[in-house]
This record gives structure tokens, sequence and C-alpha cells, in this order.
């Protein structure tokens, strides 16, 4: 196909732009924002095709801010779309979902994990740690952009396990939600491992099976799922366009 397709945007909404490719409609595209990562403009689209161009720079100049899209690496077109007209892959998110089988170590109990809930004394301690840890990992993608008592009030489940050092400061926590791992955040590199196979040693004990989400930007999370045989062909993307 000689030429460029001619692709042409419109604002119709507030928050939607109709798309027109070589004078024909092919959708829309729609903008959102996510209060806890508001550095970027979201996209959501529905297009019936994927032109090879698309003037991305016009809805960043409209709107004032850069761009984030986050999809499925199943996407194929979508994914295309957006590495041919210069956004940037910041982040894959796995999310499997797994059992002792799929196991790649040996699970280790001995390690000294300490269970909470809400109303156990160091709850707001650990809630506070996950905010900093929250903060660090996201830094790069994406900043957080709320206050830490919103994060607070929104984000952690009520229960997990975590572990001390000799000092008696916390260095490792989980928090989990029946078999799901919540969040996972390490303070030291050592004991990381250790930690993480005591968790799973005691989630195996109760559920057949347990879920977790896995940035590839966040260290623990990454150790977390290298403890599984699990298919790293499949992911959730975040792209960005600065």
């Amino acid at each position: 196909m000689s030429g460029k397709m001619s692709v042409k945007i419109k604002k119709i909404k507030n928050n939607q732009y109709i798309v027109r490719c070589d004078e024909q409609d092919i959708g829309t595209i729609t903008t959102y924002h996510n209060e806890f990562h508001n550095k970027y403009l979201y996209l959501k689209f529905n297009l019936t095709k994927y032109p090879t161009y698309f003037p991305f720079n016009e809805i960043k100049q409209a709107e004032g801010q850069s761009l984030q899209v986050m999809t499925d690496s199943t996407n194929a077109d979508l994914v295309n779309l957006l590495l041919r007209n210069d956004f940037k892959c910041k982040r894959h998110c796995y999310t499997p979902k797994v059992t002792k089988n799929d196991l790649k170590i040996k699970l280790n109990s001995n390690y000294s994990l300490y269970p909470f809930d809400i109303n156990n004394k160091n709850y707001g301690k650990l809630c506070h740690l996950l905010y900093k840890y929250y903060q660090a990992t996201h830094q790069a993608v994406s900043p957080l952009t709320v206050s830490e008592d919103t994060f607070v009030k929104e984000i952690p489940t009520k229960t997990g396990y975590y572990s001390r050092n000799e000092e008696g400061t916390i260095e490792n926590f989980v928090f989990t939600e029946k078999n799901e791992i919540a969040y996972i955040c390490s303070f030291n590199e050592k004991s990381c491992d250790p930690f993480i196979q005591a968790s799973l040693s005691k989630l195996f004990n109760k559920y057949s099976s347990i879920f977790f989400e896995a940035d590839d930007t966040d260290c623990a999370a990454r150790r977390l799922l290298n403890c599984f045989n699990v298919d790293k062909e499949i992911s959730f993307n975040t792209y960005i366009y600065e």
C-alpha cells in the first residue's frame, strides 16, 4: 500500500474523539483519568481498524498531558499501533493462578512469619510501608498521585504475614485476601526469598490454588513470579507516550 492513510481525529465529547481514516469513520478513542496515577491521560480504543500512523500528538497537545494505554499483550493490532507511533512499553504485568504443581522451588516452612489482621498493632505501620513501597515501584512507570490517607483507605487488604530482622525491624510482608496475594513488599533482598517460600507454604496449606499480580518493575513481585513455571508470553502491559 503506497502512502500514509489519512487519519483525522475530532473531539466530540469532553472525553471522546471520533477517528476518521481515509474519510471513513473507524470508531472512537475515549480518555479517562486514574486518581491514583494522574500524571498521564489514559486512552481506551474502540476502533474497527488500526491505521499505520496516528496523530497521538494532537491528543497530547489538546489535553496538555502525556498519554498512557494499558492493554493485553494479545491485542496485537493495538500493540503494533502504539509501538509504531512512539509509545514505549514501560511495564509487563503477569496475573497467574498457580498450584503447588507449578512450583519450581522447595517451600521452606521454618522461616519465622507473623500473621496480621486489621487489629494487629503493626497494621498501620504495614500500611505506611506498603504506601512507600508502592510509591517507589511505580515511580518510573506512572507515579502514585494520591495521599497516604487516600491510599490506605482504598488499597490494603485486612490480613497477611510479615517477617522481621534480628533488630525487630519489619523487612518483608504480604497483604492477602483469601487465596490472593494482593501485595508483596520487601526491603531486604537476602531475606526476600525465604520469606516468599514461607508465605507460599502457609497459603498452600490453606488453599489448593493461589493467584497474584506481578509487575516486572517490582523486584519482590518478580521473585514471587519466578518461584513458578508460568507462561510469560501473555501479560497486561503499560504503554506511555511522553
